[in-house]
């Protein structure tokens, strides 16, 4: 693909290098840690096809995980584009990283696509919400569901920083279910929760929560990165 205008009075340039061309240009691009194996979502040991081990496994936790790559650069610098500068683009290079992964997931059939929310004031200052850009193209890519299901009831702090329980307390209670949908979309259906950066799983936990207690039959996490 050529050229546009645009590129030429705006040219994209390396997140991590600062090479013109592409943002994540070749040579960077092969610094990109993917993750091989499949985890767990809950102990983040290799799982097959992501699925949550057994012994993992409860009743409101996720049963499984997608991730792409490590949370390193020039990853990590791309998404960190995302979230403070505004570039949209790069949101293209994340998803397009994301589908070449999927393959080695066993993914539920019929799966709607959730993106974790942000809470209004912080997506009013920021201007959008990575996530649910992520999702609106992922499911627009593979043809799949999307849905605003969840809603963020609290402004929680940073998780950056926290321990484990720190990160589980700080989102606990953080969300809730989107009044805009009806209920009967959730009960028996298969949800994707989809964020940028996996961690400690505490927020995506919380989110899963509201919908395994809304009957989902099963609920996945999705993440461009393990952190």
């Amino acid at each position: 693909m050529g050229l546009t205008f645009l590129d030429l009075l705006f040219p994209k340039r390396c997140v991590s290098c600062g090479a013109i061309g592409k943002y994540i240009c070749d040579r960077c691009f092969s610094k990109i840690e993917f993750v091989e194996k499949a985890i767990c979502p809950i102990c983040q040991r290799q799982a097959i096809g992501g699925k949550t081990h057994p012994k993992c496994s409860g009743r409101f936790r996720l049963d499984g995980l997608v991730v792409a790559c490590r949370y390193k650069s020039p990853i990590k610098l791309a998404i960190q584009k995302v979230k403070y500068k505004w570039v949209y683009d790069i949101e293209k290079v994340l998803v397009n990283l994301l589908a070449s992964q999927i393959w080695k997931f066993n993914l539920p059939q019929n799966s709607i696509l959730v993106p974790v929310p942000l809470h209004p004031k912080r997506k009013n200052w920021r201007g959008f919400n990575q996530a649910e850009i992520l999702a609106k193209t992922l499911a627009k890519k593979f043809g799949v569901g999307y849905s605003d299901s969840l809603i963020r009831i609290i402004e929680t702090k940073t998780q950056v920083g926290l321990t484990k329980d720190e990160r589980k307390k700080n989102v606990g209670g953080a969300f809730a279910f989107n009044k805009k949908v009806a209920k009967k979309y959730i009960e028996g259906r298969n949800f994707i929760l989809v964020d940028d950066v996996y961690t400690s799983g505490a927020t995506m936990m919380e989110a899963a929560k509201v919908l395994k207690r809304l009957g989902a039959k099963t609920t996945w996490g999705l993440a461009v990165a393990l952190g």
